[in-house]
Parts: structure tokens; sequence; C-alpha cells
């Protein structure tokens, strides 16, 4: 992997990063690329750039992470190039968050840097270096966790606010960034989704409560794709509400949180988090805050968490976003009106429950499942994601209750919501 960059290439992330005082001179001895374990994610590669520094006489070792286009699946990089994943997320880095305010007293930290991008890949800092863990797989998101990643949420909405308002003088960040907030993946025509939507239908025919009614099945089957067609219709632009900078893509390996640890058994506190960072911006558009909302709550609790904690949440966000905003001379209720908000809460709650449906049909299966299923069959994990998940949804749902439930769980809800069951 070496030959992804260049010793001139590491030379600039060292200086970008201000690893080295940036009036002193250094020589790069060395450096390397160490692949991360397991096979690549689906969106790119992962690996480590390890650069030894010379200055001064003296030798350090620098860490950083490198995330880049395919290069062990070439038809797969095709497929990402053509559809914009990593060009997306790159010009997201290089236009629009080097203009977002950066001040420690008016933001807090919702992102990683980034210190170097190019065509097919991106040097961003090393999060676990600098303290960060990602929730071990299939531990459930309690309130600590939502409550800092909504204040990320809402951080990084305030910045786009501020942008949009006090330094474009009102000029929608949606027409300003358009070649950068395209729709990548909720795309009528894209077999990903439709693959998706059809899981979610598969699941409400075989598990869902209301399957064993015959005539809540017989609307079920005649009826559920035309009301889910409403998703592409919602995510739309909007002429309605006031839009911001969206992520969307909020399902668990896209935050990393600073957790507690104990310091003499140096074991780590997973419940109580006192921070979050945002990950992965491929998915990013221009929409309304509450997609975002909706989309956390959804992907991320069971619905007995929603029920307890739904309100509290929404109130938390708002409170986060008018305390942010002031801190960037801005006023919410001129900006987002709470009648509004609300408003938008129910206008896009199909989106949350219909993407959670979509990610959980795979995201939840049991971990090393699909990278066994890419390495040992390739054409049925290519199956899986572009024409059919069927098969593996019902396989699981037999036996797997960690993944029945928490499918099964949204589900019942999508249907009660496009139907009114009962």
């Amino acid at each position: 992997m070496d030959q992804l960059i260049t010793i001139e290439e590491c030379a600039e992330v060292v200086r970008n990063s201000k690893a080295i005082q940036s009036n002193a001179s250094f020589d790069i001895v060395r450096y390397r690329l160490d692949k991360v374990g397991g096979l690549p994610g689906y969106l790119g590669e992962y690996a480590r750039l390890v650069v030894s520094v010379k200055c001064n006489r003296v030798i350090r070792e620098f860490r950083y992470f490198v995330k880049s286009l395919p290069i062990t699946d070439w038809s797969h990089r095709k497929l990402i190039e053509k559809v914009g994943y990593h060009a997306k997320e790159s010009e997201c880095y290089r236009e629009m968050f080097p203009r977002f305010k950066q001040s420690p007293e008016q933001v807090q930290k919702w992102r990683p840097s980034c210190w170097l991008i190019k065509a097919d890949l991106m040097v961003m800092e090393d999060l676990v270096d600098n303290g960060f863990e990602a929730m071990p797989y299939r531990m459930e998101f309690g309130q600590g966790h939502m409550m800092r990643i909504i204040d990320s949420l809402a951080q990084m909405h305030a910045c786009s606010l501020d942008l949009e308002i006090n330094q474009l003088n009102g000029v929608m960040l949606g027409k300003q960034f358009e070649s950068m907030l395209f729709e990548t993946i909720f795309r009528r025509e894209s077999p990903w989704i439709k693959a998706g939507l059809q899981g979610i239908k598969k699941a409400a025919l075989f598990a869902s409560k209301y399957s064993k009614n015959p005539t809540f099945k017989q609307t079920i089957e005649a009826e559920m794709d035309s009301r889910m067609e409403q998703l592409f219709e919602l995510l739309e632009p909007s002429v309605k509400y006031q839009s911001v900078l969206v992520h969307r893509d909020l399902w668990p390996n896209n935050f990393m949180f600073r957790f507690p640890k104990d310091p003499k058994s140096g074991v780590t506190d997973y419940e109580t988090p006192s921070s979050c960072v945002l990950l992965d911006f491929q998915l990013a558009r221009y929409l309304p805050p509450a997609v975002d909302l909706l989309c956390a709550i959804y992907i991320l609790t069971r619905r007995s968490h929603r029920d307890a904690f739904y309100e509290s949440y929404v109130d938390h966000y708002y409170q986060s976003l008018t305390n942010k905003l002031e801190k960037l001379d801005l006023e919410i209720k001129t900006i987002l009106p709470w009648s509004q908000f609300r408003e938008s809460l129910e206008h896009y709650r199909l989106v949350g429950l219909l993407w959670s449906g979509v990610l959980r049909s795979f995201v939840n299966l049991p971990e090393g499942y699909l990278p066994d299923l890419r390495r040992s069959h390739p054409q049925s994990y290519n199956d899986f994601f572009f024409v059919s998940r069927d098969q593996v949804i019902e396989e699981f749902l037999n036996k797997d209750r960690y993944f029945r439930d928490n499918f099964v769980d949204t589900v019942d809800e999508t249907l009660e919501y496009l139907f009114a069951f009962k």
C-alpha cells in the first residue's frame, strides 16, 4: 500500500497536522502504511500511516488514519467512483468544512481533522491515538451516548447555518455547494436501496406481529411498495423547512466517543461518554435537521427506549442547537422556530423508520458474517447488497434473536405508521 502516498505528501501531512512546529525544519526518515485488520470497508479501504520524522537530531513517530478507494476490488472501486461517495466526502473536507467556524470557544469538536486529500485517499487524524473509541459490537446505545451524538449533530448543523447566514449572506448551502451535496444512495433506480426496502417488506410479511393477520398481510403485500416510495419524495430538497448540512449515515460504526477509564484498573466505562465525533460524510445532503435527529433515534435505539426518551431527545437537540447558535451570534427563533421544528419531525418520521429498517437488515447481522461471506462467496455478497437480502434476512430472523428483535422492532413501528395497524 505504500505506493498510495509519496514522501513529499507525508511531509505535507506532518506540516498540516502541526506535528512539528511550523518554523522548524525536518526530514522524513521513513514511512509505511499498515492495513487495518479485516476486510475492506464497504466504501473503501483503511490503513494507518506511520511517519518517522527527524527534527533537531531527534526522531519521532506520528500516526494517521487513511481512507482510500478500494484497491483490491477494481469493479467495486469503479462503482464507488461512479456514484461519487469518495468525491462527496473529499469535497466536504476540502471546500465546506474549512469554512466552518473552528474556534474551541465557539465550536465543540464534532468531526476528525483531515490533513491531506487526494483523488483516491484522505489522510486524517488518528482518533484512537487521540483518546476516542468505537462502541463494542452490539452494545446498546443509552441516554449518555444519544445526548453526546445529538450535541455533535447540533454542532454540525449550527456551523452550517453560520456559514449560510453569516458568511454567505443567506445563499443556501444546497446551491453554493450543489456539486458536492448530490444524492448518493436514496435513488429510485438504486438496486442497493431497492434490496433494502424489499428486505423490510420481507420481514413485515414473515416476522412482524401483523404478519399473522390475513387481512393485514394482504394489505402489506398489495400496498407496502407504493407506501415506501414516499421516501424518495421526502428526500428531495425542501422548500418548506430550513435546511442544514445533514449526515444521515448514522449507524453505530460512524461514531467514536471519549470514554472515562478507571484510574486503577484501566477498565473503560462505555456507558458515560464525555464527547462524540461523527465519521464518514459520503451521504451528506442539504435537508432539514429533523432528518438527522430522526435517523439517529430510529437507527440507534430500540422502540422501548424511544418511547421512554424520544421527547427528551427532541428537547435536548433544540436546546443544544439554541446554545450553539448563540455562540455564533445567531438566534434560533428567527431560523428554526419550535413549531416549525416539531412539524418537520412529523413530516420526516418515515425517513427515520425506513432508513433504520434498511440498515438493520445488515448492520445487526452477527459480527464477521458479511466479511466472511465476501471472502468465501463474493457473488452471494454482491447479490445480498444489489439483488435481494430476503434469504439472509429470513435465515437470521429464525436463528438470531438479537437480529430479529432489533429488526422486527422497527418493522412493526413502520407498519403502524404506514397503515395505522393496531
